[in-house]
């Protein structure tokens, strides 16, 4: 499903994270996890949302799965390891 994580960035939004995954396909995928001050206490804070895609519950553990082998590859401060661990929550 993916080759490789490109980049990161932090949002000025008061904390959400993006995401950007490279797919086999060639395309980039972002996803990003809301988590700006606006959301929080709402449905949608701590979210992960798709760039490309609409997510439904059985992608989360899915792109968790795919995600995870390039947890070696990436440095340890990376948010990758954040990011499967918030879509493992949301199945």
């Amino acid at each position: 499903m993916f080759t490789s994580v490109s980049d990161s960035a932090a949002a000025a939004d008061g904390g959400s994270l993006a995401l950007f995954v490279e797919r086999l396909d060639g395309a980039v995928e972002t996803f990003v996890i809301n988590r700006s001050i606006a959301s929080r206490g709402s449905a949608s804070y701590n979210k992960v949302s798709s760039s490309l895609r609409t997510l439904s519950p059985e992608d989360y553990p899915a792109i968790a799965d795919a995600l995870e082998p390039l947890l070696p590859e990436t440095p340890g401060i990376h948010p990758l390891a954040e990011f499967i661990r918030t879509l493992r929550v949301q199945s």
